[in-house]
């Protein structure tokens, strides 16, 4: 098997990592992107979640599902998907091995396309929201941000259009330039390099707890 030059997202998950790879597939069916694939690794049928969902009609055609019965040595062969390099943007979560696996096949692969999150023991997790501001450096405006918002519904609140797609920090669509401030970077898309000037703006947020939770954006 290799991936579809045309295919925009990659998706690798363990059991452990298949709910935000999931609601990832919901958002892109929901705003009309058909061109994704989820190669889903398990022990069996019997423990693998969402298994219904996956296998029916919304997502089958876009589901490759893999059970290793608990043996290393049946584990997925990643190398044919990850051979050839593309323009598809890979999001790989779950377990230590599994990232390990993808890590090893797209080594490759330019800067920024493959991008990873551990659901077990070392993985990203993020604090409770809080409330911050966000400074437009264009015109001085102040513009609150309240916890249960995100940046890109503060800013629509506010009168100001901002381009976006996904919502959910994985299209890179509503990437804004950052100018300062304390962050909380949320998004599958940015590089380490890339996020010292640029925010996902409909996911990521002020860092809580910072002394002046306000960002700069370049707006």
């Amino acid at each position: 098997m290799i991936v579809n030059p045309k295919f925009e997202y990659v998706f690798v998950a363990s059991q452990e990592g298949i709910a935000p790879i999931l609601d990832m597939m919901r958002s892109l069916k929901s705003k009309g992107h058909q061109q994704f694939k989820l190669i889903y690794c398990t022990p069996d049928a019997d423990s693998t979640p969402f298994l219904d969902e996956l296998t029916g009609a919304e997502f089958s055609a876009h589901v490759t599902l893999h059970h290793d019965q608990g043996n290393p040595d049946n584990a997925f062969d990643f190398w044919p998907l990850f051979e050839t390099p593309t323009k598809a943007q890979v999001y790989c979560y779950g377990s230590r091995d599994l990232m390990d696996a993808v890590a090893d096949m797209t080594g490759h692969w330019p800067a920024g396309a493959v991008h990873f999150e551990n659901t077990g023991t070392g993985g990203v997790s993020h604090a409770v929201n809080t409330a911050f501001t966000v400074r437009l450096n264009k015109s001085g405006r102040v513009i609150p941000v309240d916890a249960d918002q995100s940046i890109l519904q503060a800013l629509r609140a506010s009168g100001l259009q901002v381009a976006s797609s996904c919502e959910s920090g994985t299209c890179g669509s509503c990437r804004t330039g950052l100018l300062g401030g304390p962050v909380e970077h949320r998004d599958l898309v940015l590089s380490e390099d890339e996020k010292a000037s640029n925010i996902m703006v409909c996911v990521s947020r002020a860092l809580p707890g910072s002394v002046s939770p306000e960002l700069v954006l370049d707006l």
